[in-house]
């Protein structure tokens, strides 16, 4: 703090960049005095009085400690020990120097005029965390004594119970944040309220809503009243909704100071507060704001003889931000989660990001290392933009439908925006317009492949064919990278490999996946009415040649090698994880499972949860839940079992499809059925295992480039350039080439602030399907017809099993015990050797076709997926109920001692 700084300061010589100095409100405030808003005049008390007037209190490095050492969420010392600090700065004397200060500049105003006295916060209204009411107001304070003990009840404020808990939880050190006390004249209004720059229900950022009521603002945000609600379009400016709401009263300002509340007559309490100028005024006004500020506002407003008063405006933190690139037309653009179609809801650094977009071969305008148009990304997740496809009545009709088997939210909430006029009506905006030509230059080849797939190839042969023939061109394209010369010309050919991974997949993995499911779908329509339901899903159980499914089987042979030595098994559930590996060598008996460790790794060390991220650490980095796993089947299972047990399901499915050919021949025409159906039941089983595949080529050629890039971040590392290897991840792949062939460039404030954006993107949860303005189209699931509290999913393995919950956030750090039902965000490939154990699955995301619901069909057990905020409403040690059939889950008590 500058000891030269003033002690007050007037909205005129305040400015954005006086944040520090006179807080959030306060900078907020002079920034659009200077911008010629219609701000009413007052002064600010500087953060350095606030710093010399704690700073005069002895006890005040003491008070810090204890604030620093309250367990978190702990409300009984958080009440204890701000209550001391408060009433210790409330019976302080104001030193005098600042008490004169505040005095002078409170006389180059009106002293007989009333002032409203806010805190304004160091840490408060920032453009992502905003403060707001966590710190005192008051109203109508009139006089010199008056307005110095208003001042210091806004100081003792920063050491409420709610300021203290909101600083533990957004991890802001309690004295780091200081605080600024604003001291304005008082507007005496008729109507005050709030208004949202963009909607903050909806998110669309062409919606304005305004809260209005009658007398001061602080009725409406102390929840007093409820306030009429009004929403302008504001490329329109037209009024489009307004809901009066039931004003029972306001609150006034008194003659001599203070408020109180006043009873309004009948016709007030059900009349509009505002006009539809008004109204439309507002949101002109509001749109002005945002535009200053680049950023959407929540603004308070006051009319007072028939002018507008801005009180103070603040970022709205709470958006999910736009998709970008942004659109270059006026079409109304519809994105779909594609962290969610691939069961990853954690937000992606910034180069895993680019990855995806340089992978994706749809919309590349400028060759294969231009970035994908048809991939945007929004506070570290990856989008879809469908627009193009949509735009084609083909479209329209299969979009919705594929998208089912990924997430039936997706799909319906895809559908809502479909069905919507505007989006109809703006797709004539749309650039490029797409043709079926266009579509079918992806399509087409596939198409025609699945065909040959299904009726022409032997399905017993081609996934291992094509499995042998994308290893060698994987292979092939990692040597291409690693002959070239470490640093950027390295780092170009990963750029130009990356762009066109999806060239060595297309047609044929694509097709063989579409393979599978439609011979499972034609299966159902040729025998629907002769089969056993049940057969339908059995058949795909215990497949062969599932690259994940072989990858579980290999966890279960590594327990059964650690079983091999009873020393090994005790060193193993007695030490840490990492602990137990590092040592295991010198345990009699561990050769046989460490050369199967080095085999296994040798195969899958790329692989990880989250592994989609490049960033995230992989199992040959961080062997962590790999060996968690290893542990958890320990105790659980006998030898062999977990072999035996995918035999038994792959007995299953051969019996079920078995059953399915005989029924087929049943009735008229059976003996044209009979043998088309023996070919599609061949086909389910051979084909829908290559779902896998494609994925696991993606994350093995990544695997690869990980390691390239990390070389080349020891190196920067080494010469100085970034501070620790973490760093290239917040660059995308174009950046980390001109950095690195550009000794002289600088890139740590960049770093910087992409990790603190990355931070905060994790307090942010993501939509399914948003839009180009902003708006998160949310459909929620029917509950009609189920039982009370049920939490509705949707269907994806068939059965019903009640059991114990078991929630896991983390497989690093948890294990699941034989029996325990799993509940989930979501799960990915790394999560699978969990499903060992597990008696059901229940995960927040998903659909037929996702990871968690492939696998859990495989091994037999119930699935329900998409349970909204189902690791919350579960709690472990439940006693719960799975229907796998009809897609829902039912807590039937509470938690037991497990």
């Amino acid at each position: 703090m500058n000891k030269n700084a003033p002690y007050t300061l007037p909205f005129s010589q305040i400015r954005a960049a006086d944040l520090p100095l006179v807080g959030g409100k306060g900078a907020n405030l002079g920034e659009m005095s200077a911008a010629g808003f219609p701000v009413p005049p007052g002064f600010c008390v500087t953060t350095h009085a606030f710093r010399d007037f704690v700073n005069s209190l002895p006890q005040m490095p003491q008070f810090y400690v204890a604030l620093d050492g309250i367990p978190a969420e702990d409300l009984v010392a958080t009440r204890k020990i701000g209550g001391e600090i408060r009433q210790t700065l409330h019976e302080m004397p104001i030193p005098e120097a600042i008490a004169t200060a505040v005095c002078h500049a409170w006389h180059d105003f009106d002293p007989n005029t009333a002032y409203a006295v806010r805190s304004s916060a160091t840490a408060e209204d920032l453009p992502d965390a905003s403060f707001a009411g966590q710190q005192d107001t008051y109203l109508n304070v009139r006089g010199e004594k008056e307005i110095l003990d208003a001042v210091r009840r806004c100081w003792a404020s920063l050491f409420t119970d709610r300021a203290i808990l909101y600083r533990q939880r957004n991890e802001f050190a309690h004295e780091d944040v200081a605080l600024s006390v604003v001291v304005q004249q008082m507007v005496l209004p008729d109507i005050s309220g709030i208004l949202f720059t963009a909607d903050p229900v909806s998110q669309n950022r062409h919606i304005s809503s305004i809260d209005a009521s009658y007398g001061l603002g602080e009725a409406l945000v102390a929840g007093l009243v409820s306030a009429d609600l009004y929403r302008v379009d504001t490329r329109s400016s037209e009024l489009i909704e307004v809901k009066v709401g039931e004003k029972k009263l306001a609150i006034r300002p008194l003659p001599n100071g203070g408020t109180e509340q006043v009873t309004l007559s009948e016709q007030q309490q059900t009349a509009q507060a505002l006009t539809e100028t008004q109204a439309v005024k507002l949101a002109q006004l509001g749109q002005q704001i945002e535009a200053h500020y680049d950023q959407p506002q929540d603004i308070e407003w006051s009319i007072a003889d028939g002018k507008i008063y801005l009180l103070q405006t603040r970022p709205i933190t709470t958006l999910f931000p736009l998709p970008v690139p942004r659109p270059r037309d006026d079409a109304l653009h519809i994105y779909i989660s594609l962290s969610h179609a691939q069961v990853m809801l954690d937000p992606i650094k910034r180069m895993g990001l680019d990855m995806w977009r340089l992978m994706f071969p749809t919309l590349k305008l400028a060759g294969p290392t231009s970035r994908s148009l048809s991939v945007s990304t929004a506070a570290g997740r990856l989008y879809m933009d469908v627009t193009h496809l949509l735009n084609l009545r083909l479209g329209r009709k299969i979009a919705p439908t594929f998208l089912t088997i990924a997430d039936e939210l997706i799909a319906a909430s895809l559908k809502e925006g479909l069905n919507r006029p505007e989006f109809r009506r703006r797709l004539a905006y749309l650039e490029p317009q797409p043709g079926l030509r266009d579509v079918f230059s992806y399509l087409g080849p596939i198409i025609k492949t699945v065909i040959t797939f299904l009726f022409r190839r032997d399905p017993a042969t081609m996934l291992a064919k094509l499995t042998a023939e994308i290893d060698q061109d994987i292979t092939a394209t990692c040597q291409r990278i690693l002959t070239k010369p470490a640093g950027a010309d390295r780092l170009r050919q990963i750029d130009l490999e990356v762009g066109q991974i999806f060239a060595h997949l297309i047609p044929d993995f694509p097709a063989l996946v579409a393979s599978g499911i439609a011979a499972q779908r034609l299966l159902a329509k040729i025998v629907g009415h002769h089969a056993n339901p049940e057969d339908l899903t059995a058949v795909a159980r215990g497949l062969s040649g599932n690259v994940t499914t072989e990858m579980d089987m290999a966890v279960g042979d590594l327990a059964d090698l650690v079983r091999q030595s009873p020393e090994l098994v005790t060193h193993f559930q007695q030490n840490p994880p990492a602990e137990a590996l590092a040592t295991a060598h010198e345990i009699p008996g561990s050769a046989p499972f460490l050369a199967g460790w080095i085999q296994f790794l040798d195969r899958y060390g790329m692989r990880g949860p989250s592994e989609i991220d490049i960033s995230r650490p992989r199992w040959r980095e961080d062997p962590t839940s790999l060996l968690q796993f290893v542990i958890g089947n320990l105790a659980h299972k006998e030898p062999g079992s977990h072999r035996q047990h995918h035999a038994q399901m792959a007995a299953a499915g051969e019996a079920a499809g078995q059953r399915l050919i005989e029924a087929a021949g049943q009735g008229v025409f059976g003996f044209v059925r009979r043998p088309l159906v023996r070919r599609l039941v061949k086909a389910v089983r051979h084909y829908t295992p290559g779902r896998e595949h494609p994925k696991f080529f993606i994350i093995k050629m990544l695997g690869v480039v990980k390691e390239v890039l990390v070389e080349q971040a020891e190196m920067l590392v080494a010469d100085g350039r970034i501070d620790q290897i973490d760093d290239i991840w917040h660059l995308d792949l174009s950046e980390l080439i001109d950095f690195v062939a550009d000794p002289s460039q600088e890139i740590r404030p960049l770093i910087a602030q992409r990790r603190a954006e990355f931070s905060r993107f994790h307090k942010l949860t993501p939509p399914r399907v948003t839009t180009s303005d902003g708006e998160v189209i949310n459909v929620q699931p029917s509950r009609e017809g189920l039982p009370e509290g049920a939490l509705v999913g949707s269907a994806a393995s068939s059965g019903t099993i009640e059991g114990i919950a078991k929630v896991v956030l983390d497989p690093n750090k948890d294990v699941l015990a034989k029996g325990e039902i799993l509940i989930a965000p979501f799960t990915d490939p790394g999560w699978t050797p969990l499903f060992i154990n597990a008696a059901a699955l229940v995960m927040e995301v998903g659909g037929l076709m996702t990871h968690g619901s492939v696998v859990a069909r495989e091994y037999g057990i119930p699935a329900v997926v998409g349970v909204a905020e189902a690791t919350q409403q579960i709690k472990t040690g439940q006693h719960i109920r799975v229907h796998g059939d009809a897609g829902f889950v039912e807590i039937l008590d509470g938690e037991k001692d497990i």
